[in-house]
């Protein structure tokens, strides 16, 4: 949660990742295996056509939807000296 100047509060969607690697500097490492799945199913249909019983079964649309996601996060370190 966030709260903002205004003391409106935001949610945010949080997933985390945790490990431990050595990589030089320069060399690109990516995070991955943050999955998310959505579901969704709902019913499309022509304003009045589709309320009409039986003939608007022909206006109308039953969909379903499945959406599959993996978030991978590329991080290249660089060292920068202090001269």
């Amino acid at each position: 949660m966030l709260q903002q100047a205004d003391g409106e509060v935001l949610a945010i969607d949080k997933q985390e990742i945790e490990t431990q690697v050595e990589v030089k500097s320069g060399e690109t490492l990516a995070l991955g295996g943050i999955f998310t799945r959505k579901n969704k199913s709902g019913q499309d249909s022509v304003p009045l056509l589709g309320d009409i019983p039986w003939f608007g079964q022909l206006f109308r649309h039953d969909g379903k939807e499945d959406e599959r996601r993996e978030l991978v996060v590329f991080i290249t370190p660089r060292l920068v000296s202090s001269e």
